[in-house]
């Protein structure tokens, strides 16, 4: 199979897995919140998924040099648009939302106006490898914990140089597997999310990008050590709901998720897994 037909099929199984009613259900039930990325809890281990997620915002935004009402921000693959909401809401900056799920951009948008956003939030479909705007458009390419969907993670940095404006920021967050973790052992536990391709991002793949492309290194922190935290806390919360769950999802696809959040906390255990932050500015 070609290098692009294997791209098509990444992007649509991510696409698939977003639009689908049981993802939306498991992560209602389970989490509570429209914030799927990753949570921080080494302040407050207590703290409910829901609100660790919200945190982990919060800390991300507040990462990002003068972000202000003059920004521009392009956020890649925005979900249900929790981070443009937290950006234009706090720091009245200006968000364009790309993302590949029509039910998450549709939720996204009804949950804009209902907080009086949708002036400061734009919505566009699309795919992050081929990001459909013009060069030196934005003051700050943003994402969280959505890069690991794609199997070419290089073409994302090579894109979100190409639209940041000279002295412009990208920070993002993502899920990875550690730098000598063998390609295609986290197969098993990333067919959770539908995720097919062999080799995930690492510390190492995406700061030696990042500098091939010419991109200044701000900083780089690695939070791997809540991973496993938030993981364990996602499997125990689905278990806990199993019942209430099953209601709502199909039996196989609960039982698919049990099982997969099951080997991904296995997996970071293992320290297969890694998470953190990355900030880069373009010259």
């Amino acid at each position: 199979m070609t290098t692009t037909a294997n791209s098509e099929q990444a992007k649509e199984r991510a696409r698939v897995h977003y639009n689908s009613e049981n993802a939306r259900n498991l992560y209602e039930i389970a989490i509570g919140s429209d914030t799927l990325n990753l949570g921080i809890y080494e302040d407050d281990p207590d703290r409910s998924i829901a609100e660790a997620m919200a945190k982990t915002t919060e800390w991300m935004a507040e990462q990002a040099e003068n972000l202000s009402a003059d920004f521009r921000v392009l956020d890649l693959g925005a979900g249900y648009g929790p981070a443009a909401r937290h950006l234009a809401g706090k720091y009245g900056c200006h968000v364009t939302c790309l993302n590949i799920s029509e039910e998450q951009n549709q939720e996204n948008e009804r949950r804009n106006r209902e907080r009086g956003l949708d002036n400061l939030i734009d919505i566009v479909f699309g795919n992050f490898k081929e990001i459909p705007f013009d060069d030196a458009s934005f003051d700050l390419v943003w994402s969280q914990d959505a890069l690991f969907h794609t199997d070419g993670q290089d073409r994302v940095l090579e894109e979100a140089y190409r639209v940041l404006k000279p002295g412009g920021q990208l920070l993002f967050m993502d899920i990875m597997q550690a730098d000598d973790c063998p390609d295609g052992a986290l197969k098993d536990s990333l067919q959770r999310v539908n995720i097919h391709h062999e080799r995930l991002g690492s510390f190492q793949s995406y700061t030696s990008k990042a500098q091939s492309l010419g991109f200044e290194s701000i900083k780089t922190i690695d939070k791997s050590y809540q991973l496993l935290v938030h993981y364990t806390k996602l499997r125990d919360s689905v278990i806990d709901r199993y019942e209430e769950l099953s209601k709502k999802c199909t039996a196989e696809f609960l039982e698919s998720s049990k099982n997969g959040l099951c080997q991904w906390v296995e997996s970071a255990e293992k320290g297969m897994f890694t998470w953190g932050l990355f900030h880069f500015r373009r010259p």
